[in-house]
């Protein structure tokens, strides 16, 4: 909507004679009645701190592969209770694993540590592949991740 020249109030297109606010003739000379394309890109080169940041899923599919078992993933959507649950989850999944496996196999060690290990691995991957393809995907703050 355009803007009186003189006190800036809002006109119509009707109000193109005199504004009704301030009485100026002409009020809308000079001023661009073109609206806006609200729906264009924007540009993120320049970042200031304040804005909101832009979380995306290949990177949170990289954080679930790499470091799953932290629960970075979740960290970097901001969802740190989440987070602190799956580490937690996982901790105790590997000790568990871990204290079985060392009680079954006494000879190999290692076998008995790369299982564990492998497993957590897996189950990361997975639901890091799930949460990649996860329609409508919100972070913390209710924005939503591309």
């Amino acid at each position: 909507m355009p803007s009186c020249r003189n006190c800036g109030a809002r006109l119509t297109k009707f109000d193109s004679d005199i504004c009704p606010v301030c009485g100026t003739k002409k009020p809308l000379e000079g001023v661009s009645t073109e609206t806006i394309d609200i729906t264009s890109q924007i540009d993120m080169s320049g970042f200031t701190p304040g804005q909101k940041v832009v979380r995306r899923r290949k990177k949170m599919l990289l954080l679930a592969i790499l470091v799953g078992f932290t629960g970075a993933m979740f960290f970097y959507i901001k969802k740190a209770v989440l987070g602190l649950i799956w580490l937690l989850a996982n901790v105790s999944f590997i000790a568990g694993l871990l204290f079985i496996l060392l009680l079954a196999a006494k000879a190999g060690i290692v076998l008995s540590i790369l299982i564990p290990a492998l497993s957590v691995y897996l189950i990361n991957s997975i639901v890091g592949l799930a949460y990649f393809f996860k329609q409508n995907l919100k972070d913390g703050e209710g924005e939503f991740v591309v």
